[in-house]
């Protein structure tokens, strides 16, 4: 493993390490919706490169929200129908370099961590009372 000389990256890794599987999900759709909001700023600014990069980096975390379902319950279905939508934006947007699919997809994804963010909240009530 690399040496972080940086302490906000030895912060980071830690808060990784420590987090719940909840937490790591609230964590991707963060991360997500961080490299569209670069994307859009690349597009505009007419910066191919770091769009086709930041827009890889969201179609990597969605791939690993994807591998992460448990087909045994029944929204992971729907997660899928939506992660796969959410993939084919992303292609879409990295092949045009247009801006105006990116809000809707940032909307979607902070409806689902907001989603994750209640159910975090709601474990922990449960904990605290059990």
């Amino acid at each position: 493993m690399r040496s972080l000389a940086n302490p906000y990256e030895k912060y980071k890794q830690q808060g990784v390490l420590a987090a719940n599987p909840v937490e790591l999900i609230i964590m991707l759709y963060d991360g997500c919706v961080k490299q569209l909001k670069l994307a859009r700023i690349a597009i505009e600014e007419k910066d191919y490169e770091q769009v086709n990069t930041s827009l890889q980096k969201c179609q990597n975390i969605i791939t690993e929200l994807t591998m992460s379902l448990d087909f045994h319950y029944p929204l992971a279905k729907e997660l899928m129908k939506i992660y796969e939508f959410i993939l084919d934006q992303m292609r879409q947007i990295n092949t045009t370099k247009e801006t105006e699919n990116i809000e809707p997809m940032i909307e979607i994804l902070n409806n689902l961590r907001e989603s994750w963010t209640h159910v975090l909240k709601e474990n922990k009530l449960i904990e605290n009372i059990g």
